[in-house]
């Protein structure tokens, strides 16, 4: 059974989360990285295989795009604007909203049917963004 985590956003959040879960005794048996900075990603899938050898789960790490969606179990969002000085989260919903439409519709353009865990500010907001847009019930926008 493929067990697939696709983490779209490869900043601080996005790596932080594929760090936790190269860290820990598993089920998830693939993760897949999108981002926009395609050279980041390289980076962070070499860096991220140099791992393996220490993790006590073995796991594939890939740089792919949305078609990786399909059969995720997980799509981990974890894209956004960055905050600037003297700026709120909540100043960030436009833009954030903006993007996230984006992302959600091409995942779900993909036949996406798993469940979508939110890691984006203003935190709340963007969940129930990404359930509107996704269409999804409730329970599977985390």
């Amino acid at each position: 059974m493929k067990n697939k985590v696709v983490i779209i956003g490869c900043g601080n959040v996005g790596m932080s989360y594929c760090y936790a879960l190269l860290n820990q005794r598993t089920y998830v048996n693939e993760i897949v990285l999108i981002d926009l900075d395609t050279n980041r990603v390289d980076g962070e899938v070499m860096d991220l295989n140099h791992c393996l050898a220490y993790s006590p789960s073995k796991i594939n790490i890939k740089r792919g795009d949305y078609s990786d969606c399909r059969d995720a179990k997980i799509v981990v969002i974890a894209a956004g604007a960055n905050q600037n000085p003297g700026e709120t989260r909540m100043d960030l919903i436009n833009k954030n909203s903006k993007i996230f439409k984006s992302i959600v519709s091409l995942v779900m353009d993909n036949g996406f049917d798993g469940i979508f865990l939110v890691a984006t500010n203003p935190l709340d907001v963007m969940t129930y963004l990404t359930w509107k847009y996704s269409g999804l019930p409730a329970n599977r926008v985390m």
